[in-house]
């Protein structure tokens, strides 16, 4: 200790201690330490000191990719096996699969329940004991999750939870609920509140016919609309793939085998599959010409119902070209 930093014993005098100085930007030579920067609160607060204050970054969450889906549905579709579904056909094996994956989508509820029927409790129940992390990852909403997640060889993110929302419509075949067309749940739907959101436009900020027209067919199904509206890029192939991948899970395929065929292998042309699903060109354009959304239909103006099918038949000629490569009348 220094002699000046002492204390007498038996109650003598203190002596002074020395002013001490703290030293913020130098060191002694024989220091290993390096120079520490002279931060002042104001160069703080004004932000001219930030690149000198150290700023906590939270690490990245990682991203799901299309082949934890697919292990993520073969997990679950093997789950499917209690003794009153042993004799299921893979149809209603993903049925009973879709609706659970439906609810967990945020597309639950009494409406949904009615319109492709009420998920499986006991099949719920499994899923959550087994992987308990799942309904967490095809939520709408949360940190990781299946929503948005790449399509093999794309960069087009597919919207998990409406793709599973269509599917279970498509795949259900109840006698009761036949009423409701399944395109409903699907891409007629999404083309129909399209329709109102320009209608919207035209009388809320006034824009002509001809401009709405060019905003529809730029918007509808592309990745940057100019507009904000229920029918970009993921909501398309979402509406688009589920209908066909229910066509191969009637085919006979499995849940699992239907999207590793349709994705990964490459087996199928998505715009020429939705459009023979149909029956070929000419019954898919007079199908989505003579489509009707009752109760909407006559709440909005017949010219924005028409420019919406006609903006989604030209998405689809225009997929359907780029796939075959040759021209269609």
């Amino acid at each position: 200790m220094p002699n000046s930093l002492y204390l007498y014993a038996n109650n003598q005098p203190r002596k002074s201690l020395p002013a001490i100085v703290p030293q913020w930007t130098t060191a002694p030579a024989s220091s290993t330490r390096t120079a520490r920067p002279r931060v002042s609160a104001y160069d703080i607060l004004s932000g001219s000191g930030a690149s000198q204050v150290p700023v906590f970054r939270p690490a990245p969450k990682p991203k799901l990719t299309f082949g934890q889906l697919l292990e993520s549905i073969k997990n679950m579709d093997g789950l499917v096996f209690l003794p009153q579904w042993r004799n299921y056909m893979n149809r209603e094996r993903a049925l009973e699969l879709s609706r659970v994956l439906r609810d967990y989508g945020g597309y639950n509820g009494l409406e949904w329940s009615l319109t492709s029927g009420f998920a499986n409790p006991k099949l719920d129940a499994l899923i959550r004991l087994r992987y308990p992390d799942y309904p967490l990852k095809f939520a709408k909403d949360g940190d990781i999750l299946f929503k948005g997640v790449l399509i093999p060889g794309t960069n087009i993110g597919l919207d998990v939870p409406h793709f599973n929302a269509s599917l279970s419509k498509y795949l259900d075949n109840d006698t009761y609920r036949r009423n409701i067309p399944a395109d409903w749940a699907g891409w007629a739907g999404d083309m129909f509140m399209f329709a109102k959101q320009l209608d919207s436009l035209h009388r809320a900020d006034g824009l002509g016919i001809d401009s709405l027209r060019i905003l529809a067919n730029h918007s509808l199904g592309n990745p940057k609309p100019l507009f904000k509206n229920t029918f970009g890029q993921e909501d398309f192939y979402a509406d688009i793939d589920a209908r066909n991948i229910s066509t191969l899970v009637n085919n006979g395929l499995s849940y699992h085998d239907a999207m590793d065929k349709y994705y990964n292998r490459n087996c199928y042309g998505r715009f020429g599959h939705f459009v023979n699903s149909y029956g070929g060109w000419k019954n898919f354009v007079n199908h989505v010409n003579g489509f009707y959304f009752f109760p909407m239909t006559p709440t909005v103006n017949p010219i924005f119902i028409e420019m919406a099918k006609s903006a989604f038949i030209r998405k689809i000629r225009e997929g359907t070209l780029n796939e075959m490569d040759c021209y269609i009348p």
